[in-house]
């Protein structure tokens, strides 16, 4: 059992004619691929495979196939019950007919997978998940290579029995080697009463195996010794009963092996006990939810203080969310451009969360949230929680075909192509597409747009000149974007038309900060962006930026931007008689809003949540039924079920 790229290595050399004196955590498909001398019967008769989709594993062997499913909401399960066919969250499936030639499901012939013979052969079933289990732990990234291979009877396409993993024979004193240990990485386990740790252990010598926990709530007790608990050769298994009851979340372990030799040695695991195996203790999405949350919040309150991670979790939000939120996007547009920091941040609370119908996509959509969330200002009584209402979205290669994707790949850097909205949109097209995107009203868009009080532009990505962002405070989620950019009056609604017309209140709402708008070349070697227009308050280099989208929310530039973004025609504003040019028209629709939002800080937070939760529950699933207790799972509508090898 392996995973394919494991065996690229073995494979070329092979062909090659290479031999190599060293250890490789692979193995040659020469024999099953070479065109000449190859045997087509080796995929069958020689070899099992690994697979893995989302949160679900499995191995097939000759023609059995066993499944360990992540959960109920796993699309196996959701094809099977739609189907009729089984329940549950494990199958055993027997391939092949009378001469043991593979089933080819299709409109006359049932599909294989139909029958699921879990309780007709229980013991093959368990053959099958130890060999399974064994891979999981030799392909574990966080241990070095033990170059020990998981192996089992394959000899003929459909095996009565897998055999148990074959274990390494003693090392004649030498180091001693951790051959099985539980909680597996990234393991779920029930919040149960005690959970009992244990490590099997190589050496015939052994003098204490020490294991050290971390709690959720981040205490450590320290290391202490494990418990002998069975002998079986030169093989010894330890185990420490630790208390899980009162906390829900990711716990983690590590190991300390001692043997009694002269020259004492010790080894950590994993390597110099300088991380932990990490699992989850929880029995509900919503402890799933809670303790991802709790991790995502970490990461950014720990990451490299120059980078503004929770910005970036909001604009990877956004992203992902245009065309629906489905946990991808692609990395080969130029809008996208540097959502690859908040990705590889969110990977491992990915691996480690995906439980309970917690998806990919939910995980991005939960960051977006923590970084609104955790960016308002502390102690503020208007601030909003910016609750998880919605999971079980599905990833886009759980919707689409390959064709729909990148290189005919669909992944997280490799989704489907989706038009991001221009920063040249003027008043109308601006409210036009967040009313096709995602249903917003005229108060949505200018809500939403509120998200710009968040993090700053940089030549290198979008071409705009932003380090210092849209407003003073770029790690603060407030009104101060709509104070930037329109005058005091709180609405046109509040002016006092007794005493004033309507165009002297208009005038008022116009006559904010003063922006010019200012032509950014990025003609130099390290851009590879588009020249801008970009609108500039201040003195270089501390300005402040607003594109051409944001204005649209104060000014209707409809008619007056050339197709580049250049406004010419008209300026800011004009308070004296002899003004260059004439003040750009106000935008009717909408700056009476920002206006609200600029005198009323819980009022913005109020309908930012609206929008944006609004945004990051659009996609190819069912909401309208509502939530009542949230988290909810969406409704499911009919998915890709994808199947096969991971890379």
């Amino acid at each position: 059992v392996r995973y394919l790229s494991l065996d690229i290595g073995p494979t070329m050399l092979d062909f090659a004619g290479i031999s190599h004196s060293y250890d490789m955590d692979g193995k040659s498909w020469k024999n099953a691929i070479d065109p000449i001398n190859g045997s087509e019967d080796d995929w069958k008769n020689n070899r099992c495979l690994f697979f893995e989709s989302s949160d679900d594993r499995a191995v097939r062997c000759g023609c059995d196939k066993y499944m360990l499913l992540g959960s109920d909401a796993s699309p196996e399960v959701t094809e099977a019950v739609a189907s009729d066919w089984w329940t549950g969250t494990e199958a055993l499936f027997d391939l092949c007919d009378a001469e043991n030639d593979y089933v080819v499901a299709d409109s006359s012939t049932e599909s294989p997978e139909a029958t699921n013979l879990l309780e007709d052969e229980p013991q093959k079933a368990e053959d099958l998940k130890s060999l399974l289990q064994c891979h999981l732990g030799r392909t574990d990234a966080t241990i070095s290579p033990l170059y020990e291979e998981c192996t089992g009877s394959v000899a003929t396409p459909s095996p009565t029995a897998t055999p148990k993993p074959t274990l390494p024979v003693a090392n004649n004193g030498g180091v001693p080697e951790l051959i099985e240990y539980f909680p597996w990485q990234y393991d779920i386990l029930p919040l149960a009463s005690n959970t009992v740790l244990s490590a099997t252990v190589l050496d015939d010598n052994i003098k204490r195996v020490r294991f050290n926990l971390q709690y959720p709530d981040g205490t450590r007790p320290g290391f202490a010794a494990g418990t002998q608990d069975s002998v079986s050769g030169d093989l010894t298994t330890y185990t420490r009963t630790v208390d899980t009851s009162s906390q829900s979340g990711k716990y983690g372990f590590k190991l300390e092996i001692q043997d009694n030799s002269d020259d004492i040695e010790t080894v950590c695991f994993p390597a110099d006990c300088s991380s932990w195996i990490e699992f989850v203790v929880a029995d509900t999405a919503a402890q799933v939810v809670t303790a991802a949350r709790a991790e995502i919040s970490d990461i950014i309150l720990r990451n490299n203080p120059d980078v503004n991670l929770a910005a970036k979790f909001v604009r990877h939000g956004f992203h992902d969310c245009v065309g629906g939120c489905d946990g991808c996007v692609d990395m080969s547009n130029p809008d996208n451009a540097g959502l690859d920091v908040p990705i590889e941040a969110l990977e491992p609370v990915v691996d480690i969360f995906t439980h309970f119908g917690v998806t990919r996509a939910d995980i991005w959509v939960l960051a977006a949230l923590e970084g609104s969330s955790i960016t308002q200002e502390d102690g503020d009584p208007d601030n909003r929680d910016f609750e998880m209402d919605w999971i079980g979205r599905p990833n886009c290669e759980d919707l689409n075909e390959p064709a729909d994707c990148v290189d005919e790949t669909c992944n997280h850097i490799r989704g489907p192509n989706r038009n991001l909205p221009s920063p040249n949109l003027d008043t109308h097209d601006l409210l036009e597409f967040f009313s096709n995107e995602f249903g917003f009203s005229d108060r949505d868009t200018v809500a939403i747009m509120g998200a710009h009080s968040l993090g700053g532009l940089q030549r290198e990505n979008s071409g705009f000149n932003g380090v210092n962002g849209w407003v003073g405070n770029t790690r603060l989620l407030a009104n101060d974007y709509y104070d930037s950019i329109v005058g005091a009056t709180a609405s046109l609604a509040d002016c006092d038309t007794s005493a004033n017309s309507v165009d002297d209140c208009v005038n008022d709402l116009k006559n904010s900060n003063r922006w010019e708008q200012v032509f950014v070349e990025n003609s130099e070697p390290e851009f590879s962006t588009p020249d801008r227009w970009e609108w500039e308050r201040g003195t270089n280099p501390d300005h402040f930026v607003m594109v051409n989208s944001d204005i649209a929310l104060v000014r209707d530039l409809n008619g007056l931007m050339t197709d580049d973004g250049e406004v010419s025609t008209c300026q800011w504003k004009c308070n004296r008689n002899n003004c260059a040019l004439p003040a750009c028209p106000h935008a009717p629709e909408t700056i009476g809003v920002a206006a609200e939002y600029a005198s009323d800080n819980g009022l913005f937070l109020e309908d930012f949540e609206s929008a944006f939760k609004t945004m990051l529950a659009h996609g190819q699933y069912d909401t309208s039924a509502g939530c009542a207790s949230p988290p909810c799972t969406v409704g499911a509508e009919a998915r890709r079920n994808l199947r096969g090898p991971s890379n």
